[in-house]
């Protein structure tokens, strides 16, 4: 099974209320299975609330190949089918913070590429928050 793949046709994907503020006005990205709206997903990586603690699948990381991995589901712009990718526990705060280095990004673009998809498609990998390099231009600080 490949690490970065587009969710199965004919899968439904409810609407699922953020499961930390349990705001349902979108489809919102997954971690786990667990819905994170923004808000909630900014305030993940600032260190804000509770810590997030998942049980880890048998699969291998998207960008390192370590085993041990959590899906992040998003829903792509412009897209019907929802993307899939799993992400060992560096890369899962790495991408939630913007803050995955140039060969990370470098390693999803590329598998992203092969499914069609461009990074920007992608909110957690738009210009915003990377340069073409793959360097971040706004990522959030380490915390202590």
């Amino acid at each position: 099974m490949e690490s970065i793949r587009r969710a199965p046709h004919g899968s439904f994907f409810p609407q699922i209320p953020c499961c930390r503020c349990a705001d349902s006005s979108r489809p919102w990205d997954r971690i786990a299975g667990k819905s994170y709206c923004p808000s909630c997903m900014e305030a993940l990586a600032y260190g804000e609330g509770g810590p997030l603690v998942e049980r880890t699948d048998k699969r291998r990381c998207a960008i390192c190949h370590l085993e041990g991995t959590l899906r992040f589901l998003t829903f792509p712009l412009k897209s019907r089918r929802p993307l899939e990718m799993d992400l060992c526990a560096e890369h899962i705060r790495g991408l939630v913070a913007r803050r995955l280095g140039p060969h990370g990004y470098e390693q999803i673009r590329r598998q992203l590429r092969r499914l069609g998809l461009d990074v920007a498609a992608v909110f957690m990998l738009h210009e915003a928050f990377y340069d073409a390099t793959g360097h971040a231009l706004q990522p959030v600080a380490e915390l202590a």
